[in-house]
């Protein structure tokens, strides 16, 4: 791990832990191994509590005495996650670490947080004294890629981002402060709150995970899974000679009866170990759906759904298979039209606009048959008064439910994609070129912008008019079809194919860089 050569080797490490009563021990135990390992090197500890008395605080200052470790003590007063639902599994202590930038002392440029059911056993000055190369925090990972890709999809992050365990934080405080305020974090909790299964581990990763620095778990954060999984190449002599930190994480204790797995052996002693845990998991799942249950709000909105997609099932099973072979086959899609005599265009732009709405229906054929029924010009209208109502409807809607009617319609992750609109000061040019190019998820960028401080005139001109290239490609499709110019329309057909896949390439690559950044 490289050191970074402008910061000082003696400097005073800065350790935090957040506790409770129930923790006060193995915190005893974690401090005695840490100043076994670090004599001589200045400690400052940090103990971040809300409920703590003078009797606890003592026994601590005792241990950390014998090893010239100075003890603060910071009384967290504020109840910021009282109504978290989350704290049904989890004390409110564990979340005491994301505010760390808030409450410690604004002179201190980084902090190294550890929880207290680790031991250590190895010097941490490398790691304390390491670059963290522009990242918020450095932190390691326990999970397997399909474990890792799960948390992405649950938590909405990027999939190719790492999910890391928050047993272990070495925090860059001035990067965070530079970028972070109290209330941005309440924020990101209360909108993520049915999120947090794992609790604050869960909110940092969704604060961090972009700007955080890996660092190996077998050295600084090895639990029983890291050293199952490593245990053909990271044996448990490695562990003795190599591991600096050793995590008991998980509800098997190495002080309690029971204990699964093989690290307990680098483990003090103890004499009298408490009982085993019994009964967790029945308490565990009943808190976790305590956290997912809907609100009343969303009961609605899911029941609306479901009675959409109930309608949708059996107008399928009813009528399925001759919808497709009418709106498939341009002549028949005329022919069909043709039977609602003065009102075949106001059919065909409700039909238009429904599919806006619903974004899994494909827009080509609808464009196609339109140019084959009314010709390029007309056609391509129509399209476009259908795609203004549906734009009409998706922002209407997403204005008033908010967050939790989108992710009925996108991916949870590619609501990350509303940071990157916002933040650009030409939010306008760009939403113009993304409906602009052919290929883009004009429908699906609907549902984002009505989550955005946008303007909704300005965006209705501009998109109408963005559209109009890539509609007029088809109803000319369409058209050249209807007057038997099959060369004509296989080639306008294939430009188009060919544009479409350059833009979708295009908008996918723009908005990674940007999303990396």
């Amino acid at each position: 791990m490289g050191i970074n050569n402008s910061v000082q080797q003696n400097r005073t490490v800065n350790l935090l832990v957040t506790v409770d009563k129930k923790y006060i021990e193995p915190l005893r135990v974690m401090l005695t191994s840490y100043g076994e390992t670090h004599k001589g090197v200045p400690t400052c500890l940090y103990i971040a509590h809300s409920s703590l008395d003078e009797q606890s605080l003592a026994i601590i200052r005792e241990c950390a005495d014998r090893y010239s470790i100075s003890v603060e003590s910071v009384l967290i007063t504020e109840h910021w996650f009282e109504n978290t639902p989350v704290l049904d599994r989890l004390p409110e202590e564990s979340f005491y670490r994301l505010m760390a930038f808030h409450y410690l002392p604004a002179e201190l440029d980084r902090c190294l947080y550890i929880d207290p059911d680790t031991i250590i056993r190895q010097s941490l000055t490398e790691l304390y004294n390491s670059d963290l190369e522009g990242c918020y925090i450095a932190a390691a990972t326990h999970t397997a890629k399909a474990i890792n890709a799960a948390n992405n999809a649950r938590l909405g992050t990027q999939a190719n981002k790492v999910y890391f365990n928050s047993g272990v934080l070495l925090m860059d405080l001035v990067a965070i402060r530079r970028d972070f305020t109290l209330e941005k974090i309440l924020k990101s909790l209360e909108e993520n709150i049915q999120r947090l299964w794992l609790g604050d581990q869960d909110l940092i990763n969704i604060l961090f995970c972009g700007k955080t620095k890996l660092i190996d778990a077998r050295i600084y954060n090895l639990d029983e899974r890291v050293f199952k999984r490593s245990k053909k190449s990271f044996t448990l002599e490695n562990v003795e000679n190599k591991t600096a930190i050793i995590h008991y994480n998980g509800r098997h204790k190495p002080w309690l009866q029971g204990y699964k797995g093989v690290l307990d052996r680098f483990y003090p002693e103890v004499k009298n170990k408490g009982p085993s845990p019994v009964g967790k998991w029945k308490s565990q799942l009943k808190a976790i759906h305590g956290i997912v249950r809907p609100n009343n709000r969303q009961k609605i909105m899911i029941f609306g759904i479901l009675g959409v997609i109930a309608l949708c099932v059996l107008c399928w099973i009813f009528f399925g298979r001759e919808v497709v072979k009418v709106i498939s086959d341009p002549q028949k899609f005329r022919e069909w039209l043709n039977g609602f005599g003065p009102y075949d265009e106001l059919v065909f732009i409700l039909i238009r606009s429904v599919q806006t709405i619903i974004k899994i229906i494909p827009a080509e054929p609808l464009e196609i048959g339109s140019g084959y029924a009314w010709g390029a010009g007309l056609g391509m209208l129509y399209c476009l008064i259908g795609n203004f109502i549906g734009t009409l409807i998706i922002l209407a809607l997403t204005r008033r439910f908010g967050r939790a009617f989108v992710e009925c319609f996108l991916p949870a992750n590619n609501l990350q994609l509303i940071s990157l609109f916002q933040n650009s000061k030409k939010i306008y040019a760009l939403l113009f070129f993304f409906y602009l190019i052919p290929g883009s998820p004009k429908d699906g960028l609907t549902y984002l912008v009505g989550m955005m401080n946008v303007k909704v005139v300005p965006f209705l001109v501009l998109t109408f008019i963005a559209r109009v290239p890539s509609v007029l490609s088809s109803t000319l499709c369409g058209s050249t079809l209807a007057e038997k110019q099959y060369l004509i329309s296989a080639v306008i057909f294939g430009a188009t194919l060919v544009l479409a896949l350059i833009g979708g390439f295009i908008y996918k690559k723009y908005t990674d860089k940007k999303m990396q950044k």
